[in-house]
Formats: C-alpha cells, sequence, structure tokens
C-alpha cells in the first residue's frame, strides 16, 4: 500500500484555495463595474439636469444630487479597494501554489536523481566483475 502524500494533499488544498480566491477576485470585479456603472449614471444626471432646468428647480434639485454623486463616489472607492485586495489575495494564493508545485518538482528530480545513482552503482558494479569466457 502507498504511503498518503502530504504534499498531494496540500497541492490538492492551494489548488481549492486558489480558485476561490480567482471566485472571490470576479465577484469583486463584477461589484467594481455595477458601482463604475452607478457613479457613471449619477455623473451624467448632474450634466444633463445642469443643462435642461430651470437655476430654482436645479438649485432645490442639486443637494440629494450631491449626496447621490457622494454615496456613489464612496461605493465606487470601496469596491476598488475590495478588488484590489482580492486580487492580492488571488497573487498569493497563486504564488503558494507554484511553491507547492516547485516543492514537488524538486522532490521527483531528487527521488529521480537517487534511481539513476542506483542504476549507476549496478552498472558500475556489472563493470567491475570479471567474467570468464566459457570453455570451448
Amino acid at each position: 500500500m502507498l504511503r498518503p502524500d502530504p504534499l498531494r494533499a496540500l497541492r490538492l488544498l492551494r489548488r481549492i484555495e486558489l480558485e476561490a480566491a480567482r471566485r472571490g477576485f470576479a465577484g469583486k470585479l463584477r461589484a467594481e463595474g455595477r458601482a463604475a456603472e452607478a457613479l457613471g449614471e449619477v455623473a451624467q444626471e448632474l450634466i444633463t439636469e445642469a443643462e435642461g432646468s430651470a437655476a430654482a428647480d436645479y438649485a432645490a434639485w442639486l443637494p440629494a444630487a450631491r449626496a447621490r454623486l457622494e454615496q456613489a463616489t464612496m461605493l465606487h472607492a470601496a469596491t476598488a479597494a475590495a478588488m484590489t485586495a482580492a486580487q492580492e489575495a488571488v497573487a498569493a494564493t497563486s504564488r503558494a501554489e507554484q511553491l507547492v508545485l516547485q516543492e514537488a518538482a524538486r522532490r521527483a528530480q531528487n527521488r529521480r536523481a537517487v534511481r539513476h545513482a542506483r542504476a549507476d552503482r549496478l552498472l558500475g558494479d556489472l563493470g567491475a566483475r570479471v567474467f570468464k569466457s566459457p570453455p570451448a
């Protein structure tokens, strides 16, 4: 029976963590896109209202519009920060997975080197033996 390989389990865990981090980043990216779109809509509403309404109507409407613009700006900044944090999490988990893969490759290389050294020793032993030719 083969021994369980803890490195294989760690590699699987790192892969799962990386996929979860990528899904989280995708969600944050979508949220940031929606927040940017909302901010653009509020900004466009400000421009449209400024161009097409009477001064008194605009003055009455402006405080509420500024509050919506500030809220949209804060939401966009918060989602952008969350997206950056999620991107950093993807980078960190990706690096962790790469380290596990590198360690697995290093161990596989060491196992190959041991097998090759054993084969070389066996071949060296064969070369050192004196063989008698069979009687004719």
